[in-house]
C-alpha cells in the first residue's frame, strides 16, 4: 500500500518552493527498498533551508580503496540559481498543489507528468493576462535525470516548455527511494534567456573533466566515511596519487 501525505505550499520564493519540494512526503510502499527512514524526503524531513544554503554546491568524496573521486551537485543549489517563479508559474503551481485529477494530457509526441488536468487547463485553455489572449505552449521534450549521467544529489524528472517564446521549466524532485516513484507533484518555474537551470554548475561531469579540474578543488570528504575531511597536505597528496 503506497501512502502520501501532501505538505507542499504555493509560494513565489524560489528557495522555499524548492525546498518545500525537498521536504514533500512523497509516499512509502512496502515493496520499496527504503526500509523505515531511507527514502530521501525522510533525509531531509528535519532540514530547514539554511542546512540546504550550508551544504557546498558541489561535494568531492575520494575512495581510498578505488583511488577514484565521486562528485556530487546540490539538487538545492542546482536549481535556486537562475529559476524564477513568476505570475504564470505561480497561478499554475497553486493548482497544481493539492490536486485531484492527475490526469493530464499535452496532446503531444513528449509527455508530461506530476501535473494535474487544472493546471494544465490553465496554460491552454484560460486568458492570463490582459496583453495576450492565449498562452502559446510547446512542450520541448520531456526528461529524467537518471536515464542519463547525472552527479546530482537526487533525481530529477520534468519537461523543458516554451510560453509565449520564452522558457520555462516544469520539475519534480524524486523523494523516494527507487526511481520508478516517490516522486513530488511537478512546479513550473521561469529560466533565464537562454533557458538553463544553472548556467555554471554542471549536471554531470566525466573523470577527464574532474581530474583537470583538481587545482581548483580545496577539500574533500572520505567516500566511507564524511566525517573524514581531506585538506591541505593530506589533500594535495590524493591530488597527486589520482593523477598517476
Amino acid at each position: 500500500m503506497t501512502t502520501k501525505t501532501q505538505t507542499q505550499k504555493t509560494t513565489s520564493n524560489t528557495k522555499e518552493l524548492i525546498f518545500s519540494m525537498l521536504t514533500e512526503n512523497t509516499g512509502t510502499h512496502m515493496c520499496d527498498s527504503g526500509g523505515d527512514n531511507g527514502r530521501m524526503w525522510q533525509r531531509n524531513a528535519n532540514k530547514c533551508v539554511a542546512d540546504f544554503e550550508n551544504e557546498p554546491a558541489e561535494l568531492y568524496q575520494y575512495d581510498q580503496k578505488y583511488n577514484e573521486i565521486h562528485r556530487t551537485v546540490s539538487v538545492f543549489h542546482y536549481l535556486t540559481h537562475n529559476l524564477e517563479v513568476d505570475e504564470i508559474a505561480f497561478n499554475f503551481n497553486e493548482l497544481n498543489t493539492n490536486a485531484k485529477d492527475w490526469d493530464a494530457d499535452c496532446k503531444e509526441d513528449v509527455s508530461i507528468y506530476g501535473v494535474s488536468v487544472d493546471a494544465w487547463e490553465y496554460l491552454t485553455l484560460m486568458m492570463p493576462t490582459e496583453e495576450a489572449e492565449y498562452f502559446d505552449v510547446e512542450v520541448q521534450r520531456s526528461w529524467n535525470t537518471y536515464n542519463g549521467d547525472s552527479d546530482l544529489s537526487q533525481i530529477l524528472q520534468g519537461a523543458n516548455l516554451l510560453i509565449n517564446d520564452e522558457y520555462y521549466v516544469l520539475i519534480q524532485i524524486h523523494g523516494g527511494a527507487d526511481a520508478r516513484g516517490g516522486y513530488t507533484d511537478a512546479k513550473l518555474f521561469k529560466c533565464d534567456e537562454d533557458g538553463m537551470i544553472h548556467e555554471y554548475l554542471r549536471e554531470y561531469t566525466d573523470n577527464d573533466y574532474t581530474l583537470d579540474e583538481l587545482e581548483y578543488i580545496d577539500s574533500m570528504v572520505d567516500y566511507w566515511d564524511e566525517s573524514i575531511v581531506y585538506e591541505g597536505k593530506e589533500l594535495e597528496a590524493i591530488k597527486i596519487k589520482l593523477n598517476n
